[in-house]
């Protein structure tokens, strides 16, 4: 008997599989445990907070509130507060979209957040787990549907429908073949986590209660690269990103220098948080499809479409696709698209991101840092209004178009980004 199939247990699967679960729908989750090696994605942006809140909130524990996003550019320090859900105006908006109110940005401790959700996922009656990888696939390109998923273990399975939370593996795309274009040059990526030794001081200090993204150049750092520090609780992720060309040096070098950047702005991580954990590299490409769904499938999250990492979309766009699960098995058509519009929101971030990564070190300036900014937060806020289309509310179905307009407002809410001078704030590194 045909049945749902959901591939891949990162979260992006597992909380597919969550969202089926709760509405008592049987269906089989293909992969392993997650391991507790670094990864990306803990950075969050505002609908993966909302939804977070909304959808695992007995997981709350691996969330961090973080009441600031800094930046640290060539001599410009950019803030960004998130004090978007304190406003009264704010507070009604987020209602009539069907959220509840969040008054500070969360990140997420993966390497806890996967691990607890992999429990409370797989101990579901509804969930048949298959611990396999999947060989093949059966795809009919005159009707847009995949008739078989064959194991690597010989299993075969009829899904009445395909969830694909591969991620970059791209597993349903592949094997369609559906049109794809790259979104910028070939990447590179070096992360990894440095973690309190045992015994260390109790308290935290101020730079741990915000996210830092620093970008490094060739004349101090010997490479030009954007690298982010992000604070969860007893360690800290970082990573460096720059186009795969750019460095041959080995990634322990690369993060190696970009400790020494976040230094010079009083970021000392190395200094508090001295073990660190198996370092990881990536080479790969940021991506969207032409397409997000078909007759019996869809392109999840991160499988659809990943624009710069410190966009942190990828939560986001992994817990919509969960909460439209169910809806997905009833009418694949109508919500496809619905997804499929939501989801081609994303591409604008990584034409803002560009300008943070790739302008030069004489490039920045205050208005066009603050203009940026301003796109980064305001992209978040009209994507988050957009989604209103796929959610029960029926007041955010008929006012997201306004609400959009509303957020893309300069100053309606409030001036998103605030640009200092962060010279002041060197401090002298070795």
């Amino acid at each position: 008997m045909p049945i749902p199939v959901v591939i891949g247990t990162g979260l992006t699967g597992l909380s597919i599989s969550r969202s089926l679960s709760c509405a008592s729908i049987d269906h089989v989750l293909i992969g392993r445990r997650p391991d507790t090696s670094p990864r990306l994605g803990e950075s969050m942006n505002l609908e993966g907070t909302l939804l977070l809140w909304e959808m695992f909130p007995q997981l709350s524990r691996f969330f961090f509130p973080k009441a600031q996003v800094l930046g640290y550019l060539a001599g410009h320090e950019v803030v960004c507060d998130f004090d978007v859900g304190r406003r009264f105006v704010s507070r009604l908006v987020f209602r009539a979209m069907g959220f509840a109110p969040a008054e500070e940005f969360l990140q997420v401790d993966r390497l806890g957040f996967d691990a607890a959700l992999w429990e409370l996922t797989t101990a579901s009656e509804h969930c048949r787990l298959l611990d396999a990888s999947v060989d093949a696939l059966d795809f009919d390109t005159a009707s847009d549907r995949f008739s078989g998923v064959r194991l690597t273990d010989g299993t075969v399975l009829e899904p009445s429908y395909v969830f694909d939370a591969s991620n970059h593996g791209r597993l349903l795309g592949k094997t369609a073949k559906l049109v794809y274009r790259t979104l910028g040059a070939p990447q590179r990526v070096a992360y990894t986590h440095y973690h309190l030794p045992p015994g260390a001081p109790q308290g935290i200090e101020d730079w741990e209660r915000t996210t830092a993204v620093v970008r490094l150049f060739a004349e101090s750092d010997g490479l030009e690269a954007i690298a982010w520090c992000i604070p969860l609780g007893d360690y800290v992720s970082v990573g460096v990103s720059m186009s795969a060309d750019e460095s041959d040096l080995p990634d322990e070098e690369l993060l190696s220098r970009t400790a020494t950047a976040f230094a010079r702005y009083g970021i000392d991580y190395r200094r508090r948080f001295s073990n660190s954990a198996e370092i990881k590299g990536l080479h790969h490409n940021y991506f969207v499809y032409d397409r997000a769904y078909g007759a019996n499938w869809l392109l999840a999250g991160p499988s659809f479409c990943q624009v710069w990492w410190m966009a942190s979309s990828g939560v986001g766009t992994a817990l919509s696709a969960a909460k439209l699960a169910p809806k997905l098995l009833r009418d694949p058509l109508r919500w496809g698209s619905e997804y499929d519009r939501y989801m081609k929101r994303l591409e604008a971030m990584q034409a803002t991101f560009d300008y943070f990564a790739l302008t030069p070190r004489e490039g920045y300036e205050p208005e066009g840092l603050r203009r940026f900014s301003d796109r980064f937060v305001i992209n978040n806020l009209t994507r988050l209004a957009a989604s209103a289309r796929m959610r029960e509310s029926r007041l955010g179905k008929v006012t997201y178009r306004t609400l959009a307009w509303l957020f893309a407002r300069r100053g309606t809410i409030h001036d998103y980004c605030t640009v200092l001078s962060s010279r002041n704030r060197i401090v002298p590194v070795g």
